[in-house]
Parts: structure tokens; C-alpha cells; sequence
């Protein structure tokens, strides 16, 4: 009995000491985790995944490391769960779960609309801590096609104290990988026709939340053969993997004659092959519905053209594959791409040829360039991706198999240029009005695009309220006009409004405070900016300054910034110019900075004096 008490005591400060962490610079530790995973490939293109972890959680912020959430649908099964809280210090069974306990929900997608996923969710709580939970599941997929990633460190705040990541499969089979940041080397061993792969950490360093993504440890595993519901691919590069896609779509684009003909009158008149394109993507903007249908191999066959031409609508896929069918009733050829979407989404790892989409779009390669449509979007314009997928590598679709090319960044000048001419009027007590015209082509263009189809009167006018160039603006009436050049997206804006105490009076003299908007780290999403302003201000009286009009001109190493500024009798006249270009590796705290500098380079205020009267001019 002493002794066990004597255990119990050093395990308890032990136990203390890692929720404090074992240093003040330290991450404070929630929990500990042993964990061992075996990925077994079978012959029939089957995946088993048994995986085996025990927790000790020394805190309640350590719960939410125990939270286990297992999906399910046609393709995957949950074969077996278990699991066992204990507490460690009397060895005692607190609580044991199994599969029929677990909660089961519906997997509700922002993207996908029907689908088979549900989810099992083992989410424990006790208030007895430490407490040690050991887990045990086994999961099986129909298919090898996407394998799992292994993160050694799942979970901030969680000491590692082993991990264990095997996969066994046939030779036959084939097996690529990737290490990323591993602290250690695989080891491997062949026994009757399977081989096995195995990589072992420990101790790794715990990871608070400013730990950097790109320091994190991952394996990254795929196929070389595999299976899809009966549809086999080799994908050992990527036009293997393109080909396999091809096949699975081949046939399926077929269009009702009566559909044929209407298509072709739609494009008598065009006399190009860009504006062909225009007449038929705004075709289907207008008159087919995104709808994401994730079913099966539904996830990667697409629908049969006829079918989303007689139901009006379709998952990208469909409509991609819609699209792709219309332009080659015109003679123009298109191809079905493969990309991984998502705003600020990481790339893929193009040197590991394997299953990394979740989206579709459609490349026309023209003799100019290729066109890129995004065939699930009801506003951009023709030959536009914008944020979901600019920059990205994709994959091309062939019938040669096809190859990896990347999607237009959309970070020059040209797609991210900003202009405005303004006049303003100031009356007696201060108070102006203004007239603007905004030129925005580009990226701001489709900024304003979604501001005209997506926001009502009432919020559009909120918008320009927030973002307009002079601070206190109440904007009265506006008007968006939208037009493209080719790809490249342009809109007008023209409002006018109202600006309360624009110039602030005292007895002898007016001030007018610095107005110029200042630019948003939003502005430079696309990494370059030019952007020009040209304000005529009618004063109410002949003033004078008081002082030097204010004049910049400077260029740094990512900006340079002009401003000038000239009385013309009773017209103050400032123009501005701002042109800013930053290299990809730039970070988020560098960008805050560099704006911060931008806007202090335009902050200045301008003091006026009224012009002399005749009886306060000094005698002759």
C-alpha cells in the first residue's frame, strides 16, 4: 500500500507539472498520446485501417483530444469501436463504450446537397482527471483510391510519446508516399507476397497554436493500382491518373438533338470562338442550378449531359461536363479539369501523383490561351476563376491521358487596377457633396460583380458606405455597370452623396483633415494593387493655404506612392497614385506592416486662410 501511494504521489506531480508544461516558454501539455495505426491494402483494392491510441488527459481542455469522429457512406464501414475510460491512479473502469453507443449523425456539407455520409462522434466527459482513455476502431473502405494522412501530432497541446504508422499491401499494389518534416526513417519488411512500410516517433515536441502549418510532421500515402467500384486506373504519374478519369466519363456528353440545333442558333452571330464561348457560359449561368451530388463513384463519374440538360441542374461535374458537350456542338474543344478548390487552399503535392481534388472546372484551349470557366458560378464572367481556384495546379483531362498545368494567379497590374475621379463641392458651413466615377477591372470588378448580384439595394449601399475613398461619406444614389474585355472582368460604379463637416471652420481659418481612404490588406489578395485617384474640390470662397500644399513621391521596395496637390483659383485639385507589388512568400505580419506604412505616407492635413477683405488690407 505504501508503495502504490507513494506512485500515486510522483504521478500526480508529474501529471502537474505537464499541464503547466515542463518550461515557461513551453506549450502547456492537455493530454499525452500512444497511438499505433495499420493500413492494410488488400488484393481486391480494399483498405482496412485498425487504429489504437491511449490518452491521458491530466486537464478538461484535454476532452476535446479524445473526440473521435468516424464517417461512413457506400464506400466505407466502421467494422468495430471500443473504448474504455480509466482512471490511472486505482486502475478503476470508469466507463466503456461501443460502436451501438456512439452518436450518429448526418454529415451536413456547405458544398455537397445529397450525399451518403453520416458521422460517428465518441465524445466523452468525465470531471475525474487524470484519466486515461484507451480507444480502439477499425475502419474498412471498398476502395484504395484515397488513402489516409498521417499527422503524428493531431492535436495542439498534446505530448507525444509514441506514434506508430504501418502500411501493409501487396506488391503488386504498388505504394508511393511522402514524408513531410518526419524526425525519423521507415523500416521495412517483406513476408509472403506483402511488404510493410513502418515509420516510429516519439517525444515529439509539443505544438502550441502558433505552431506553423508548414513545420508540421505528415505522411502522405497513394495507390499506384487501384480500384473504383469496379473501374480500375493506374495513376503511378499523373496522365495514368487523368486517363483513368477520361475513361470514367467517356460517353457520357451526349445532347438531344432538339437541344443541338437551339445551341447553334444561340451562336449564328458570334464571330469568334471567345464569343461563342461568352453566349453559351452565360447560357448556363442563366439557366442551370448548382446542385452537389456526392454519391459513390458519383463523387467522380459525371452525370450524363442529357440528364442535367433535362433537370437543370447539376454538381460541377455536370455542369462542366454540360458545358464541355455545348462547345463541341460549336467546334470549339474543351477539357474536364481536376482541381483542389478553396479560398486560401494550400496547392497540391504535384511531385506525389495522386487522388488530392474535390472540384471541377473547364479549360478551352484556345490559340491566345486557355479560357478557364468555373461552370458552378451563376455571376463570374466568362474566362474568370477568381480566389476558389486561382494559382492552383490542375489536372487536365484528355484523351491521351492529359497533364498538370496551373490556373492563372491573377497578380499583375492589369487584374488589379483601381481608378476614380471625383468633384466635390463645399459649401459655407463645411458640409460637400460629390460625384464619382470608379474604374475597377480585374479582381475589384468581380468584387463589385458580387456586390450588384448578391446584395440587395439597401446592403449595396452599406458597401460603398464602408469602402468608398473618403471617410463619413453617406452615399445617395449609385449605379454598377458590368462589361468584360476577352477574360478580364472591368465594372463602372458612378455615385453621388454627401459628407458632413468635410472642413472643419474657426474664426480665422478652414481646415480640411486628410480624406483618402486607406487601403485593406483585403486589397492586396492578389498580392499587387495600382490604384490612382483624381479629386477636384470646389471651395466656397478664393482661400489660400496656410501653408505648403502637401506633395509625396516615394518609392520603397515593395510600393511607391505620389501625391500631388495645386490651388486653381477656387478649385483645390489632389491625384494620387499607388502601385504595389509583393513577392508570393510575403507573410500576413509583413503585409500588416506595409500597410500601415502605405496609409501613414497619404496622412497630412491642409490648412486654409480666407482670402483678405479690402478692410483688413494694410493701408497704401
Amino acid at each position: 500500500m505504501f508503495r502504490f501511494q507513494v506512485f500515486a504521489c510522483f504521478l500526480c506531480l508529474f501529471l502537474m507539472d505537464m499541464g503547466k508544461g515542463f518550461s515557461k516558454t513551453s506549450p502547456p501539455v492537455y493530454s499525452q498520446l500512444e497511438e499505433r495505426q495499420v493500413v492494410t491494402l488488400h488484393a481486391d483494392f480494399s483498405v482496412s485501417h485498425e487504429v489504437t491510441k491511449d490518452l491521458l488527459v491530466m486537464s478538461r481542455e484535454g476532452l476535446d483530444h479524445v473526440r473521435v469522429v468516424l464517417g461512413y457512406d457506400k464506400l466505407r464501414s466502421i467494422e468495430s469501436f471500443e473504448a474504455e475510460m480509466i482512471n490511472p491512479l486505482t486502475q478503476k473502469s470508469l466507463l466503456k463504450t461501443k460502436l451501438k453507443d456512439l452518436r450518429d449523425v448526418a454529415q451536413f456539407s456547405q458544398v455537397n446537397i445529397f450525399d451518403d455520409n453520416r458521422l460517428k462522434i465518441y465524445e466523452p466527459s468525465t470531471s475525474v482527471f487524470p484519466v486515461l482513455v484507451k480507444i480502439r476502431y477499425v475502419m474498412k473502405s471498398k476502395t484504395n483510391f484515397a488513402l489516409p494522412t498521417w499527422v503524428p501530432v493531431p492535436n495542439y497541446n498534446q505530448k507525444v510519446k509514441e506514434a506508430i504508422f504501418s502500411v501493409v499491401y501487396p506488391e503488386q499494389l504498388g505504394l508511393k508516399y511522402k514524408e513531410v518534416n518526419l524526425p525519423t526513417e521507415k523500416r521495412e519488411s517483406f513476408e509472403t507476397g506483402l511488404k510493410t512500410v513502418s515509420w516510429i516517433v516519439s517525444d515529439l515536441e509539443v505544438q502550441g497554436k502558433d505552431f506553423k502549418k508548414e513545420d508540421d510532421y505528415r505522411l502522405l500515402l497513394a495507390p499506384v493500382r487501384f480500384g473504383l467500384e469496379g473501374v480500375v486506373g493506374e495513376m503511378s504519374d499523373w496522365t495514368g491518373l487523368a486517363a483513368w478519369q477520361y475513361q470514367l466519363n467517356k460517353n457520357r456528353d451526349k445532347l438531344p438533338d432538339a437541344f443541338k440545333a437551339q445551341i447553334q442558333d444561340m451562336v449564328s452571330e458570334a464571330d469568334t470562338d471567345f464569343k461563342k464561348i461568352q453566349i453559351l457560359y452565360q447560357y448556363l449561368q442563366k439557366n442551370f442550378r448548382y446542385v452537389s451530388i456526392q454519391l459513390g463513384i458519383g463523387g467522380w463519374q459525371t452525370q450524363v449531359a442529357a440528364e442535367v440538360y433535362q433537370n437543370r441542374f447539376g454538381d460541377c461535374k455536370g455542369l462542366t461536363n454540360l458545358m464541355k458537350a455545348m462547345l463541341a456542338e460549336v467546334g470549339i474543344e474543351s477539357n474536364y479539369t481536376l482541381v483542389y478548390a478553396g479560398t486560401d487552399a494550400d496547392d497540391i503535392e504535384v511531385d506525389l501523383p495522386s487522388n488530392q481534388f474535390n472540384h471541377v472546372i473547364l479549360q478551352v484551349p484556345l490559340k491566345t490561351g486557355p479560357i478557364w470557366l468555373e461552370c458552378t458560378s451563376s455571376t463570374l464572367p466568362a474566362g474568370y476563376l477568381g480566389e476558389f481556384t486561382k494559382g492552383r495546379h490542375v489536372l487536365v483531362v484528355r484523351e491521351d491521358g492529359g497533364y498538370l498545368t496551373q490556373t492563372p494567379s491573377y497578380n499583375t497590374e492589369v487584374w488589379n487596377t483601381l481608378s476614380s475621379k471625383n468633384k466635390i463641392r463645399i459649401d459655407n458651413q463645411g458640409n460637400a457633396v460629390i460625384e464619382s466615377a470608379v474604374s475597377a477591372q480585374g479582381n475589384f470588378a468581380v468584387k463589385l460583380t458580387d456586390v450588384k448580384y448578391h446584395l440587395d439595394a439597401r446592403q449595396q449601399r452599406d458597401f460603398l458606405n464602408r469602402n468608398s475613398g473618403i471617410s463619413g461619406l453617406l452615399v445617395n444614389g449609385f449605379q454598377i455597370d458590368l462589361h468584360q474585355e476577352d477574360s478580364l472582368p472591368k465594372a463602372d460604379l458612378a455615385y453621388d452623396g454627401a459628407i458632413i463637416k468635410f472642413v472643419q471652420s474657426t474664426a480665422k481659418r478652414h481646415v480640411l483633415k486628410s480624406f483618402l481612404g486607406k487601403i485593406t490588406e483585403d486589397q492586396l489578395a492578389f498580392s499587387n494593387l495600382f490604384k490612382t485617384e483624381e479629386y477636384e474640390i470646389q471651395l466656397p470662397e478664393a482661400w489660400q493655404s496656410e501653408s505648403q500644399l502637401p506633395q509625396v513621391d516615394r518609392k520603397e521596395e515593395y510600393f511607391s506612392a505620389s501625391l500631388q496637390s495645386r490651388l486653381d483659383g477656387d478649385r483645390l485639385l489632389i491625384s494620387t497614385a499607388l502601385q504595389i507589388r509583393l513577392p508570393e512568400e510575403f507573410s500576413d505580419e509583413e503585409k500588416t506592416n506595409l500597410v500601415k506604412q502605405i496609409n501613414s505616407t497619404f496622412d497630412y492635413s491642409l490648412l486654409f486662410l480666407k482670402t483678405p477683405t479690402t478692410s483688413t488690407l494694410p493701408n497704401p
